[in-house]
């Protein structure tokens, strides 16, 4: 399988899914995929999608690459990588040793008022995450998150109740 002849043209949903079941019945891609997906190639972002869609059939798979997500989500400049991949670190739980510039993006990426509203979701998701290895940062993170509510979107104050919610 020839991965990059099949990022080009744009997969549609259900093509995806195919690629990334292909990749989940055989593991020897992932490093492959997640190869594109660091590159800087004009496409790659449409393998973090796909990485996505294989996270849903085998999490263990796109497990392993977590530690290398948190470690380049601060450098991100393109949106579509750094949606997926806040995405997919939203969705497990965070290693004890994470890096206090990777909360602090988190933090930065929740005021910013250019982030787009999925950026915002994903980085509030993963600061509550934090907040249950780290309870001291709970206060902070509610008034935060209460603050932003006053323009946030609909989304953004869905997600938003529920966390003030589980914090108190």
């Amino acid at each position: 399988m020839e991965l990059k002849k099949l990022l080009d043209p744009f997969p549609v949903k259900e093509e995806a899914r195919l690629v990334a079941r292909s990749i989940a019945e055989n593991p020897t891609y992932i490093k492959e995929l997640w190869d594109i997906c660091i590159s800087n190639e004009k496409h790659s972002w449409r393998a973090t999608w796909i990485l996505d869609k294989v996270y849903d059939i085998a999490p263990d798979l796109v497990r392993l690459y977590l530690p290398q997500m948190i470690e380049i989500v601060p450098t991100l400049s393109n949106e579509s990588k750094l949606r997926q991949y806040l995405k997919l670190i939203s969705l497990e739980p965070l290693p004890n040793n994470i890096s206090g510039d990777f909360i602090n993006y988190c933090f930065d990426t929740l005021i910013s008022n250019t982030s787009a509203i999925a950026i915002k979701v994903y980085a509030m998701q993963i600061l509550y995450n934090f907040s249950l290895q780290e309870p001291d940062i709970q206060n902070e993170l509610a008034l935060v998150i209460e603050e932003q509510m006053e323009n946030g979107s609909a989304g953004y104050c869905s997600r938003a109740r529920r966390i003030l919610k589980a914090i108190n």
